[in-house]
């Protein structure tokens, strides 16, 4: 039997090899939302909040039915890995039908949101112009589910070159449509941030089709099949991905939350904090990536019967991804200022405020990213194991009950203010990074026990 290191650096370099280019991925679709928001800033700060409160409706929506669909991916690397490879097209194909499901409520509440915001107290004039941007936007909605669940297949199989070569050629395409779309270029109408809204639309819909075509024309590839289990692969999939939408609300909602609880402190303080959690999100990518490997490993070696690959696969992830963190941790304790420099211009006196709260919440960021990380990950092994329901019921202990009320405590009783809040940040993350890692040592434990020793193997393909 091979040694205990020899079977650690295998599934290191397996793991690095899916994670790699899934990250790679994850940093392109950040880009074209970063190249929507300098596109549309140039028209204006008020086409700028409209456009981004559109998008963040949009991107709110989709991404939550995303947490239901990406549960193909555990699911269809189990079959793979029991090589069960027709199981794993019929799931594919399941989860194909449940996007377009899910892709006409959000179609149907992106129409609504604007009359919505009517009747909260938003300006006529502002609704109207998130309303054209919607109007536009919502039409990638089912291109984006499609994508989600053949991205999610296609990294089930470890066929991920596609992924990134789809998101990379989307970056410049995304780029050249805005120009053309918002500003009128080569002949086209200057539709302003109706125009950002098409161009995501249309990327989206080329992206899907990208991935579409590539499984069509590929001889031995991951294949989708609408047969006549399709009812109870979608209980399947429903019954492990709504746990993970549930947590990847209460993610996104803490976090607005913050930011709510931040317009409350200045304009100032906003400014930072939107700041300092672009910067984070941007490193975020790579323990995201990570994650989806993770997923990938677990469920891939579970199904092969090799418990003790699995338990393995889940670990040596996590400590990927905390090595991996400790990087963005030192750049933004040694350098918060040239940081914030990026973004501010630093020799403003009107920005000297801005610039100080995002130093001090960098700093904090640094500690609170290794945390982030550990929990994203654990989250994603733990979906290798299809153990969804209690992570979300730890995520909602540890955002929430942990994480948000010592927020609002430390920054409005305490009285901290932007520190006070993102050290309530850190808290509920490191909180939820530890439960999820006990976690994912039992689970993994339990799958052990009893089952056979195997060396890590990569994913055919």
């Amino acid at each position: 039997m091979p040694a205990a290191s020899s079977l650690v650096r295998a599934e290191i370099r397996a793991t690095v090899a899916l994670a790699a280019p899934l990250a790679g991925a994850n940093l392109a679709q950040m880009t074209m939302g970063l190249t929507n928001a300098v596109m549309v800033g140039h028209l204006g700060g008020g086409s700028l909040a409209a456009a981004g409160l559109g998008a963040g409706l949009y991107f709110t929506l989709v991404m939550i039915c995303q947490g239901v669909l990406v549960a193909v991916a555990p699911l269809a690397a189990h079959a793979i890995g029991a090589d069960d490879h027709p199981a794993a097209a019929r799931i594919a194909g399941a989860g194909m039908l449940l996007a377009l499901l899910l892709a006409l409520p959000v179609f149907g509440l992106l129409t609504m949101a604007p009359q919505l915001l009517v009747l909260l107290g938003y300006e006529k004039t502002l609704a109207a112009q998130i309303a054209d941007f919607l109007s536009a936007i919502r039409w990638g909605s089912p291109a984006f589910m499609i994508f989600v669940v053949l991205r999610a297949m296609l990294s089930a199989a470890s066929r991920v070159r596609p992924i990134v070569v789809v998101l990379l050629c989307g970056v410049p395409a995304n780029a050249a449509l805005n120009w053309a779309l918002v500003f009128g270029h080569l002949g086209l109408p200057a539709w302003g941030i109706v125009g950002s809204g098409c161009s995501t639309a249309i990327v989206q819909w080329l992206m899907a089709l990208g991935l579409a075509g590539y499984m069509l024309v590929l001889p031995a590839g991951p294949r989708l099949r609408f047969g006549p289990r399709r009812r109870a692969e979608l209980r399947r999939i429903i019954r492990v991905g709504l746990p993970i939408s549930g947590l990847l609300a209460l993610e996104v909602g803490v976090f607005n939350g913050t930011g709510v609880l931040m317009g409350l402190l200045g304009a100032d303080a906003l400014g930072a904090h939107q700041l300092a959690m672009n910067f984070a999100s941007l490193t975020f990518m790579v323990p995201l990536g990570i994650a989806q490997a993770a997923t990938v490993r677990v469920a891939y070696e579970l199904g092969r019967g090799a418990h003790a690959a699995a338990r393995r696969a889940g670990f040596v992830a996590l400590a990927l991804g905390g090595g991996a963190m400790l990087v963005p941790c030192v750049l933004m304790l040694a350098f918060p200022l040239r940081i914030a420099g990026i973004y501010l211009d630093l020799a403003d006196p009107a920005n000297h405020g801005a610039a100080v709260i995002a130093a001090q919440l960098l700093a904090i960021a640094a500690l609170f990213q290794v945390f982030d990380g550990l929990q994203v990950i654990a989250v994603g092994a733990l979906r290798g194991f299809r153990d969804t329901a209690l992570p979300m019921l730890i995520a909602a202990f540890g955002y929430w009950g942990a994480g948000f009320a010592a927020s609002w405590v430390l920054a409005f009783p305490f009285g901290y203010g932007p520190a006070g809040l993102w050290w309530g940040l850190a808290l509920g993350l490191g909180v939820v990074a530890l439960l999820l890692s006990l976690r994912l040592h039992y689970r993994s434990r339990v799958a052990y026990a009893g089952g056979p020793l195997a060396e890590a193997q990569p994913l055919p393909g």
